[in-house]
């Protein structure tokens, strides 16, 4: 049974709600939890583990999407959480060297800054007004770089492959 045009309206704006909620969080997250200045464990071991946990995340969104009455809705929501997630992942990290090393870019970073250049990188265009100074720097961003390849080819391609899955097992629960 197809979704009446209300239910569709309905639909879209509940999806848009939600994921402007989740990503309202996680910029709230980002801008107002306080970077550390020093101590704690390393920033590469913090980068694996928020990349562990990224990964983790888009297990359990692909596993939602193909579980979902909507497949396709659920991983347009999932898409527009999950983007934003990585790119403050890299933003926290960037800034987080800076302040370790103001030297680590062409000028010191603060919280906009270092989301700027990250989505600078992710969008391949690199303006050129901010970069890496130091090879430790132009290490993890060419590692962003890298990554940013299997976010938008991987991600994507496993993202719209549940919600092909989720549309298949929706058809054949109808047929039923």
């Amino acid at each position: 049974m197809a979704a009446s045009r209300r239910q569709t309206w309905k639909l879209g704006l509940l999806l848009m709600l939600r994921v402007t909620l989740s990503v309202g969080a996680l910029f709230a997250a980002y801008y107002l939890i306080p970077t550390r200045t020093s101590g704690g464990i390393s920033e590469v071991v913090w980068l694996v583990i928020c990349l562990c946990a990224f990964a983790a995340i888009v297990g359990l969104q692909i596993l939602a999407i193909v579980q979902a009455k909507f497949p396709i809705l659920r991983a347009v929501e999932a898409m527009a959480v999950l983007v934003p997630l990585y790119l403050l992942i890299f933003a926290r990290v960037y800034l987080w060297n800076s302040l370790q090393d103001p030297s680590a870019f062409t000028e010191p970073l603060d919280d906009t800054t270092a989301l700027y250049f990250t989505v600078t990188v992710f969008a391949t265009v690199g303006f050129g007004d901010i970069f890496a100074e130091t090879n430790s720097m132009r290490l993890l961003v060419t590692l962003q770089m890298i990554l940013n390849l299997v976010v938008l080819g991987l991600v994507i391609r496993l993202v719209t492959s549940a919600a092909r899955r989720g549309v298949a097992r929706r058809d054949e629960e109808r047929q039923t």
